[in-house]
């Protein structure tokens, strides 16, 4: 598969933009590369987020993988300002789970990719 990196930057890109519109003040991001799969590891500490919008957030990203589509609309996320393209990151993820605690704020999101 083509652009394996590139593409881990656009979904990282995303997510970031996300939790940049509910208000992040702090994000931490792990990438974990293996042989055959790539993990992304996200933290955001986040005032306030609804759970009508973590619901949706859930809904999107685990949309079913779709690899034809992920070829051909990779390079098109994170290029206008509408809103994020939470639904392509979806299909290009395999599994996404998604926590988040209003005690300590943080919003906690992986998805694992596999090659």
């Amino acid at each position: 598969m083509k652009h394996i990196n590139l593409r881990n930057i656009k979904l990282v890109d995303e997510l970031m933009s996300f939790c940049y519109k509910y208000g992040a003040k702090k994000i931490n991001i792990n990438i974990e590369n293996t042989d055959n799969k790539v993990i992304i590891d996200l933290k955001a500490y986040i005032e306030h987020i609804s759970e009508k919008t973590l619901e949706i957030l859930n809904t999107l990203l685990s949309a079913p993988r779709c690899r034809e589509m992920e070829e051909y609309y990779w390079n098109l996320s994170g290029d206008d300002d509408t809103d994020t393209e939470l639904t392509l990151v979806g299909m290009m993820s395999d599994e996404a789970e998604i926590n988040y605690n209003p005690d300590t704020k943080l919003l906690k999101i992986t998805l694992k990719r596999m090659f």
